[in-house]
């Protein structure tokens, strides 16, 4: 790689773990349903944007087969955050549809990044998006349906862990009174992380 490939790789990897540290802010907030790109937390995202969807076509818009969705919407349904109900149109077809808590948590856990694209004009954002689309479309056309199952079957594994640990470490966080403790903790990383610029 010649140097002005490595100075964009290099800036890319560091977006990247920048909006890595932003998310696992927001987790520590707000929990699994604060991050809109991943988990109950898309599916309250997409529940936003269509007052009531069929599980089936959830499932093809998230990219997930319907056993993940299931494991999901129960957890959300155990919540309170969402409902399934029969259409009425046709009796085969299960509808989704958030709650009103459902409603008001996920306008809680608003995920909002705006600030990060308020350095770029409209025509920026466009363009980036342009280019964005090209990369992901030369990385996807690498990837044979196989890998993107079996990458599906680990992130969901990996996703599942993930949120044991997280809902454990926040269940013990509130038991012990640590809130303040892991502030301080996320802080200091971000002191020692900027000194580290200097």
């Amino acid at each position: 790689m010649d140097d002005n490939m490595n100075n964009l790789h290099e800036k890319m990897l560091k977006l990247q773990w920048l909006m890595q540290r932003h998310h696992f802010q927001k987790y520590v907030q707000r929990g699994p349903l604060a991050d809109p790109t991943r988990g109950q937390g898309r599916i309250l995202a997409m529940l936003k944007l269509k007052e009531s969807i069929s599980s089936k076509e959830l499932s093809y818009l998230l990219g997930i087969r319907q056993q993940s969705l299931n494991e999901l919407l129960n957890k959300l349904e155990k919540k309170g955050y969402v409902e399934r109900i029969q259409s009425e149109e046709d009796r085969r077809v299960i509808l989704v549809k958030l709650t009103e808590l459902g409603r008001t948590e996920s306008q809680e856990s608003e995920y909002d990044l705006s600030s990060m694209y308020s350095c770029l004009s409209d025509e920026e954002k466009v363009t980036l998006g342009n280019y964005i689309d090209r990369m992901t479309g030369v990385l996807a056309d690498q990837f044979d349906d196989d890998m993107n199952e079996r990458f599906e079957k680990m992130m969901n594994v990996h996703s599942k862990l993930a949120n044991e640990k997280m809902e454990h470490f926040m269940h013990m966080r509130d038991k012990l009174d640590l809130s303040g403790c892991l502030d301080r903790v996320i802080q200091n990383k971000g002191l020692r992380d900027q000194s580290r610029k200097r």
